[in-house]
C-alpha cells in the first residue's frame, strides 16, 4: 500500500486500505488522518464516513462518530454496517438518552432488515430466572428441545431429563414463556409443566410471574409459584429480587434471591444470592457468580461458579441441606440463520453425599 501511494498519492483504494490497516493496529490518530484525506476528495463516500466513525468509536470518542454515521445513513440507508456501528456508538455512550436512541435505531433496523439478527445484550437484559432470553421482533418466537445426563458418584443412580421450552415476545418489554420437562432422579421419574411471563411496570421496572405443576411429584415439587422484580437503574445495570414457594408431599420450601448484573460491551457479569430452606428451619445461603461473553449478537460462551449451602428434596427421605460447590461452562452457537446449538458442562459437589457431573445439549429455533 505504501509503495502504491508513493507512486500515486491519489490512489484512493490504496489509501483506504492503509487507513483500515492502521485502525486495526490501534494506530487511531494515523488512521483518522488518512480517512480525513480521503473525505477531502470524496465527502459523500459512505465507506470513508463509516471508517472514520469506527476509528473514533474505537479510540473512545463515540459521540464524535455519530454525525458521521447519520450522514452515511442518509447517503446509503441500506448499508447495514452503518446501522450496526451506530447502535454500538450509542451503547458506548451509556446514558439513558443514548440508550433510548439505540433502542429506537435498532427497532428501525429490524424493519429495514427483517431477516437479520439485531440482538444486543445491553438492550436485551430482561432474561428471566428460567433462562429464557427475549427474542427480537424479527424472530419473536423461540423453541428449544434438549436433554441432559448427570453421573453421580458413590454408586447413586444417574440423573436424566428431556425438555421442551418456548417463548413468545409480545412487545419490547413483554414476553411469555413455558416448558415441559421429564426427569429421572434417584431412580424416580417425574414430569413438570411451567408457565410464566415478564411484564413492564414502568420504563425501568419489570415483574416476572411463573408457576409450575407436577402430577407425579416424586422428587419435583407438586406445584410452585415464583414472583420477581427487575429494576434497571442505569444503562448497563440490572438489579433483581425474587421469591419462590414450592409445595412437596412432605413439606414446603422457600427461596429468596437477589441479583445484580452488569453489561459492558459484549460482556455480562452477574452475582446472585440465594436464601432458602424448608419451612420450620433457618435459611441457608448460597452464591452464584457468572461471566458471559457474546462473541456475536446471538452467540455466547460463559462460566458460572457457585458455593454455599442448599436444600434439595431427595424424594422419600424428604429435605436435606448440605454444602455445595460447583462450576458450569455453557454456550449458545448459531450454525444457521434461525438455528442454534446450546450446551452446558457442569460439576457440582453436594457435600459428602456425591459429586454430580453432567452435560446438557439443546437445539434452539428462532422464527
Amino acid at each position: 500500500m505504501l509503495q502504491r501511494l508513493a507512486l500515486d498519492p491519489a490512489d484512493s483504494d490504496a489509501r483506504f486500505n492503509l487507513a483500515r490497516s492502521l485502525a486495526w493496529q490501534g494506530r487511531y490518530a494515523e488512521a483518522e488522518a488518512e480517512f480525513l484525506r480521503l473525505l477531502e476528495s470524496a465527502p459523500e463516500n459512505a465507506d470513508y464516513l463509516l471508517g472514520l466513525a469506527q476509528v473514533r468509536l474505537w479510540s473512545g470518542s463515540a459521540e464524535k462518530s455519530l454525525p458521521l454515521l447519520d450522514k452515511a445513513r442518509r447517503l446509503k440507508p441500506d448499508y447495514e454496517d452503518v446501522w450496526r456501528v451506530q447502535i454500538q456508538a450509542l451503547l458506548a455512550l451509556g446514558d439513558t438518552q443514548h440508550l433510548d436512541q439505540a433502542r429506537l435505531t435498532r427497532n428501525a433496523a429490524r424493519l429495514r432488515f427483517p431477516h437479520r439478527d439485531w440482538t444486543y445484550a445491553p438492550l436485551d437484559r430482561t432474561e428471566s430466572a428460567a433462562g429464557v432470553v427475549p427474542a427480537a421482533p424479527s424472530d419473536r418466537n423461540t423453541w428449544e428441545v434438549g436433554m441432559s445426563h448427570e453421573s453421580l458418584t458413590r454408586g447413586l443412580p444417574n440423573w436424566t431429563s428431556r425438555y421442551v421450552l418456548g417463548q413468545w415476545t409480545v412487545d419490547e418489554k413483554t414476553n411469555l414463556y413455558g416448558g415441559w420437562r421429564e426427569t429421572e432422579r434417584y431412580a424416580l421419574a417425574d414430569r413438570e409443566l411451567h408457565l410464566g411471563g415478564a411484564f413492564p411496570l414502568g420504563s425501568s421496572l419489570q415483574i416476572q410471574l411463573e408457576a409450575g405443576f407436577s402430577d407425579s411429584h416424586r422428587v419435583l415439587p407438586e406445584r410452585y409459584g415464583l414472583a420477581g422484580l427487575q429494576f434497571q437503574p442505569a444503562a448497563g445495570w440490572s438489579l433483581g429480587a425474587g421469591f419462590r414457594r414450592s409445595v412437596y408431599p412432605l413439606g414446603l420450601s422457600k427461596v429468596i434471591q437477589f441479583n445484580v448484573d452488569r453489561y459492558t460491551g459484549n460482556e455480562q457479569f452477574g452475582y446472585t444470592l440465594y436464601l432458602g430452606g424448608p419451612d420450620g428451619s433457618g435459611l441457608s445461603s448460597s452464591h452464584r457468580w457468572q461471566w458471559t461473553h457474546l462473541y456475536s449478537e446471538r452467540d455466547s460462551i460463559g462460566i458460572s461458579l457457585n458455593s454455599g449451602r442448599e436444600t434439595e428434596n431427595t424424594g422419600a427421605t424428604g429435605f436435606l441441606t448440605t454444602p455445595v460447590s460447583g462450576v458450569a461452562l455453557s454456550g449458545r452457537h448459531r450454525f444457521a440463520p434461525d438455528w442454534a446449538l446450546v450446551w452446558e458442562l457442569s460439576s457440582l459437589r453436594q457435600g459428602d453425599r456425591y459429586t454430580r457431573n453432567g452435560v446438557r445439549l439443546g437445539l434452539r429455533r428462532h422464527f
